[in-house]
Protein backbone atom coordinates (compact mmCIF):
# COMPACT_ATOMS: atom_id res chain seq x y z
CA UNK A 1 0.00 0.00 0.00
CA UNK A 2 2.63 2.58 0.65
CA UNK A 3 4.67 2.11 -2.36
CA UNK A 4 0.94 2.48 -4.03
CA UNK A 5 1.05 6.42 -6.10
CA UNK A 6 -1.46 8.67 -5.14
CA UNK A 7 -2.34 10.14 -7.87
CA UNK A 8 -4.78 11.92 -6.58
CA UNK A 9 -2.58 13.93 -4.58
CA UNK A 10 -0.52 14.21 -6.95
CA UNK A 11 -3.03 15.67 -9.34
CA UNK A 12 -4.30 18.19 -6.52
CA UNK A 13 -1.04 19.23 -5.47
CA UNK A 14 -0.68 19.87 -9.65
CA UNK A 15 -3.59 21.91 -9.70
CA UNK A 16 -2.79 24.04 -6.63
CA UNK A 17 0.43 24.53 -8.23
CA UNK A 18 -1.04 25.36 -11.50
CA UNK A 19 -3.61 27.90 -9.56
CA UNK A 20 -0.36 29.47 -7.64
CA UNK A 21 0.93 29.94 -10.55
CA UNK A 22 -1.72 31.49 -12.29
CA UNK A 23 -2.38 33.64 -9.24
CA UNK A 24 1.16 34.81 -9.14
CA UNK A 25 1.14 35.93 -13.48
CA UNK A 26 -2.46 38.02 -12.65
CA UNK A 27 -0.77 39.99 -9.71
CA UNK A 28 2.20 40.06 -12.20
CA UNK A 29 -0.20 41.65 -15.00
CA UNK A 30 -1.69 43.59 -12.18
CA UNK A 31 1.37 45.38 -10.86
CA UNK A 32 2.27 45.76 -14.49
CA UNK A 33 -1.06 47.58 -15.70
CA UNK A 34 -1.01 49.65 -12.76
CA UNK A 35 3.01 50.91 -13.34
CA UNK A 36 2.30 51.47 -16.93
CA UNK A 37 -1.50 53.59 -16.56
CA UNK A 38 -1.62 54.51 -12.34
CA UNK A 39 -0.81 57.21 -11.22
CA UNK A 40 0.29 57.78 -7.63
CA UNK A 41 -2.64 57.10 -5.13
CA UNK A 42 -4.26 54.82 -3.10
CA UNK A 43 -5.71 51.70 -4.45
CA UNK A 44 -8.27 48.71 -3.66
CA UNK A 45 -6.33 45.40 -2.94
CA UNK A 46 -7.45 41.76 -2.88
CA UNK A 47 -8.27 42.07 0.90
CA UNK A 48 -10.27 45.00 0.92
CA UNK A 49 -7.70 47.44 2.26
CA UNK A 50 -6.58 50.66 0.15
CA UNK A 51 -2.44 50.60 -0.61
CA UNK A 52 -0.66 53.57 -1.69
CA UNK A 53 1.17 53.31 -5.19
CA UNK A 54 3.43 56.12 -5.19
CA UNK A 55 3.56 55.88 -8.87
CA UNK A 56 6.60 53.91 -9.36
CA UNK A 57 6.12 51.26 -6.80
CA UNK A 58 3.67 49.89 -4.41
CA UNK A 59 4.29 51.07 -0.25
CA UNK A 60 4.11 49.47 2.71
CA UNK A 61 1.00 52.14 3.47
CA UNK A 62 -2.00 50.66 4.09
CA UNK A 63 -5.12 52.30 5.07
CA UNK A 64 -8.78 51.00 5.96
CA UNK A 65 -10.29 54.53 5.48
CA UNK A 66 -12.38 55.14 2.06
CA UNK A 67 -10.53 57.35 -0.45
CA UNK A 68 -12.32 60.37 -1.69
CA UNK A 69 -9.55 61.44 -4.06
CA UNK A 70 -9.41 58.38 -6.71
CA UNK A 71 -11.62 55.62 -7.25
CA UNK A 72 -10.09 52.05 -8.24
CA UNK A 73 -11.89 49.51 -9.64
CA UNK A 74 -11.47 45.92 -8.06
CA UNK A 75 -8.12 45.79 -10.58
CA UNK A 76 -6.85 49.05 -9.46
CA UNK A 77 -7.53 50.56 -12.26
CA UNK A 78 -9.39 54.09 -12.19
CA UNK A 79 -13.43 53.92 -12.63
CA UNK A 80 -14.38 54.13 -16.09
CA UNK A 81 -17.09 55.16 -15.02
CA UNK A 82 -16.31 57.41 -12.92
CA UNK A 83 -14.82 59.14 -16.31
CA UNK A 84 -17.62 58.62 -18.29
CA UNK A 85 -19.63 60.70 -15.42
CA UNK A 86 -17.31 63.55 -15.66
CA UNK A 87 -16.78 63.90 -19.20
CA UNK A 88 -20.85 64.00 -19.23
CA UNK A 89 -20.76 66.78 -16.53
CA UNK A 90 -18.66 68.79 -18.35
CA UNK A 91 -20.55 68.45 -21.33
CA UNK A 92 -23.25 69.52 -19.65
CA UNK A 93 -21.96 72.72 -17.95
CA UNK A 94 -20.24 73.75 -21.29
CA UNK A 95 -24.28 72.92 -22.74
CA UNK A 96 -25.63 74.94 -19.66
CA UNK A 97 -23.15 78.14 -20.20
CA UNK A 98 -23.61 77.92 -24.24
CA UNK A 99 -27.25 78.23 -23.40
CA UNK A 100 -27.05 81.01 -21.13
CA UNK A 101 -24.62 82.85 -23.62
CA UNK A 102 -27.34 82.18 -26.60
CA UNK A 103 -30.48 83.87 -24.05
CA UNK A 104 -28.20 86.57 -22.43
CA UNK A 105 -27.45 87.58 -26.23
CA UNK A 106 -31.20 87.24 -27.29
CA UNK A 107 -32.21 89.06 -24.41
CA UNK A 108 -29.62 91.73 -24.68
CA UNK A 109 -30.68 91.99 -29.28
CA UNK A 110 -34.29 92.38 -27.84
CA UNK A 111 -33.96 94.81 -25.56
CA UNK A 112 -31.78 96.75 -27.55
CA UNK A 113 -34.26 96.42 -30.38
CA UNK A 114 -37.11 97.49 -27.86
CA UNK A 115 -34.95 100.60 -26.58
CA UNK A 116 -33.81 101.39 -30.65
CA UNK A 117 -37.89 101.30 -31.23
CA UNK A 118 -38.93 103.05 -28.26
CA UNK A 119 -36.08 105.86 -29.14
CA UNK A 120 -37.33 106.27 -32.62
CA UNK A 121 -41.29 106.44 -31.51
CA UNK A 122 -40.14 109.56 -29.27
CA UNK A 123 -38.19 110.71 -31.74
CA UNK A 124 -40.96 111.27 -34.57
CA UNK A 125 -43.18 112.75 -31.81
CA UNK A 126 -40.96 115.31 -31.29
CA UNK A 127 -40.92 115.59 -34.61
CA UNK A 128 -44.77 115.71 -35.09
CA UNK A 129 -44.93 118.30 -32.28
CA UNK A 130 -42.14 120.57 -33.73
CA UNK A 131 -43.60 120.29 -37.13
CA UNK A 132 -47.20 121.49 -35.15
CA UNK A 133 -45.65 124.20 -33.69
CA UNK A 134 -44.36 125.59 -36.78
CA UNK A 135 -47.79 125.32 -38.80
CA UNK A 136 -49.17 127.25 -35.47
CA UNK A 137 -46.72 129.76 -35.47
CA UNK A 138 -47.16 129.95 -39.39
CA UNK A 139 -50.97 130.77 -38.95
CA UNK A 140 -50.76 133.13 -35.89
CA UNK A 141 -48.38 135.43 -37.68
CA UNK A 142 -51.00 135.09 -41.00
CA UNK A 143 -53.96 135.89 -38.77
CA UNK A 144 -51.88 138.89 -37.00
CA UNK A 145 -51.44 140.25 -40.26
CA UNK A 146 -54.75 139.91 -41.33
CA UNK A 147 -56.47 140.89 -38.21
CA UNK A 148 -54.34 143.96 -38.46
CA UNK A 149 -56.67 145.84 -41.28
CA UNK A 150 -60.09 144.13 -40.13
CA UNK A 151 -59.38 145.30 -36.33
CA UNK A 152 -59.31 148.73 -38.29
CA UNK A 153 -61.77 148.33 -40.43
CA UNK A 154 -64.29 147.01 -37.10
CA UNK A 155 -62.95 150.08 -35.15
CA UNK A 156 -64.28 152.63 -37.39
CA UNK A 157 -67.71 151.14 -38.13
CA UNK A 158 -67.84 150.61 -34.63
CA UNK A 159 -67.01 154.61 -34.53
CA UNK A 160 -69.53 155.53 -37.00
CA UNK A 161 -71.80 153.62 -35.59
CA UNK A 162 -71.90 155.62 -32.37
CA UNK A 163 -71.08 158.75 -34.08
CA UNK A 164 -74.68 157.94 -36.25
CA UNK A 165 -76.30 156.97 -32.75
CA UNK A 166 -75.20 160.00 -30.91
CA UNK A 167 -76.28 162.32 -34.30
CA UNK A 168 -79.82 161.01 -33.55
CA UNK A 169 -79.87 160.89 -29.88
CA UNK A 170 -78.53 164.27 -30.19
CA UNK A 171 -81.47 164.69 -33.31
CA UNK A 172 -84.10 163.11 -30.76
CA UNK A 173 -83.26 165.20 -28.07
CA UNK A 174 -83.70 168.38 -30.27
CA UNK A 175 -86.81 167.61 -31.83
CA UNK A 176 -88.30 166.42 -28.24
CA UNK A 177 -86.91 169.69 -26.92
CA UNK A 178 -88.09 171.47 -29.39
CA UNK A 179 -91.79 169.67 -29.21
CA UNK A 180 -91.98 170.20 -25.43
CA UNK A 181 -91.67 174.08 -25.80
CA UNK A 182 -94.18 173.75 -28.43
CA UNK A 183 -96.28 172.12 -26.01
CA UNK A 184 -95.25 174.12 -22.97
CA UNK A 185 -96.64 177.28 -25.18
CA UNK A 186 -100.16 176.11 -25.20
CA UNK A 187 -100.11 174.91 -21.91
CA UNK A 188 -99.15 178.30 -20.82
CA UNK A 189 -101.57 179.61 -22.86
CA UNK A 190 -104.59 177.76 -21.64
CA UNK A 191 -103.42 178.03 -17.39
CA UNK A 192 -103.51 181.61 -18.47
CA UNK A 193 -106.89 181.68 -19.83
CA UNK A 194 -107.69 179.97 -16.78
CA UNK A 195 -106.97 182.21 -14.26
CA UNK A 196 -108.11 185.09 -16.44
CA UNK A 197 -111.94 183.84 -17.03
CA UNK A 198 -112.20 180.82 -15.05
CA UNK A 199 -114.77 181.57 -12.28
CA UNK A 200 -116.30 178.70 -10.49
CA UNK A 201 -119.05 177.25 -11.81
CA UNK A 202 -121.47 175.11 -9.91
CA UNK A 203 -122.72 171.45 -10.95
CA UNK A 204 -125.63 173.43 -13.12
CA UNK A 205 -123.01 174.73 -15.00
CA UNK A 206 -123.79 178.10 -13.31
CA UNK A 207 -120.77 180.77 -12.40
CA UNK A 208 -120.14 181.09 -8.80
CA UNK A 209 -120.20 184.89 -8.43
CA UNK A 210 -116.94 186.30 -6.58
CA UNK A 211 -114.47 183.02 -6.88
CA UNK A 212 -112.38 182.94 -9.61
CA UNK A 213 -109.74 180.29 -10.45
CA UNK A 214 -106.20 181.61 -8.68
CA UNK A 215 -103.92 178.89 -10.70
CA UNK A 216 -104.03 176.53 -12.86
CA UNK A 217 -101.35 173.51 -13.84
CA UNK A 218 -101.74 171.88 -17.48
CA UNK A 219 -100.12 168.83 -19.20
CA UNK A 220 -100.44 168.19 -22.67
CA UNK A 221 -102.93 164.89 -22.98
CA UNK A 222 -103.77 164.05 -27.31
CA UNK A 223 -103.17 167.45 -29.36
CA UNK A 224 -103.00 168.14 -32.85
CA UNK A 225 -100.68 170.42 -34.71
CA UNK A 226 -102.19 173.52 -33.85
CA UNK A 227 -102.83 172.79 -29.63
CA UNK A 228 -106.49 171.78 -30.52
CA UNK A 229 -106.87 169.20 -28.15
CA UNK A 230 -107.49 167.62 -24.30
CA UNK A 231 -104.91 168.63 -21.36
CA UNK A 232 -105.04 167.56 -17.75
CA UNK A 233 -105.60 170.40 -15.56
CA UNK A 234 -105.75 170.70 -11.91
CA UNK A 235 -107.36 174.52 -11.33
CA UNK A 236 -107.00 175.97 -7.48
CA UNK A 237 -109.48 179.01 -6.65
CA UNK A 238 -110.09 181.65 -4.38
CA UNK A 239 -111.83 180.24 -1.70
CA UNK A 240 -109.08 177.28 -1.83
CA UNK A 241 -111.11 174.69 -3.75
CA UNK A 242 -109.70 172.94 -6.11
CA UNK A 243 -110.42 171.04 -9.37
CA UNK A 244 -108.79 168.45 -10.89
CA UNK A 245 -107.22 166.95 -12.38
CA UNK A 246 -109.72 166.87 -15.16
CA UNK A 247 -110.20 167.20 -18.96
CA UNK A 248 -110.43 170.73 -20.52
CA UNK A 249 -110.65 170.75 -24.18
CA UNK A 250 -109.56 173.41 -26.37
CA UNK A 251 -110.89 173.37 -30.14
CA UNK A 252 -109.49 171.90 -33.02
CA UNK A 253 -108.29 175.19 -34.04
CA UNK A 254 -106.29 175.56 -30.98
CA UNK A 255 -108.55 178.83 -30.00
CA UNK A 256 -107.94 178.74 -26.18
CA UNK A 257 -109.96 181.52 -25.32
CA UNK A 258 -112.90 179.20 -26.61
CA UNK A 259 -113.11 176.58 -24.44
CA UNK A 260 -115.23 175.93 -21.36
CA UNK A 261 -114.08 175.74 -17.49
CA UNK A 262 -115.07 172.50 -16.36
CA UNK A 263 -118.04 172.80 -13.54
CA UNK A 264 -117.06 171.78 -9.46
CA UNK A 265 -119.46 169.09 -8.65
Amino acid sequence: MSNTIDHENIAGEHDSKQIDSEHIDIEEEHKALIQSYSPAGWYSQADGRQRYWDGQQWTENYTPAPVTTTSAEADGKPSAQRKRSSRVLVWILAGVTVISLIITAVVQVNTNSTVTAKNAVIATAHHARDVANAKALVIEQQLASVGVPIQAAANTAAANIAAQKAAAAAAAAAAAAKQAAVYAGWQNSLEYQIVQTGDEVNAQGVQIPGITAKSASCTVDTVNSVGGGTYNCTVTYSDGSQLGPATITVPANGDFTGWQPPSIP
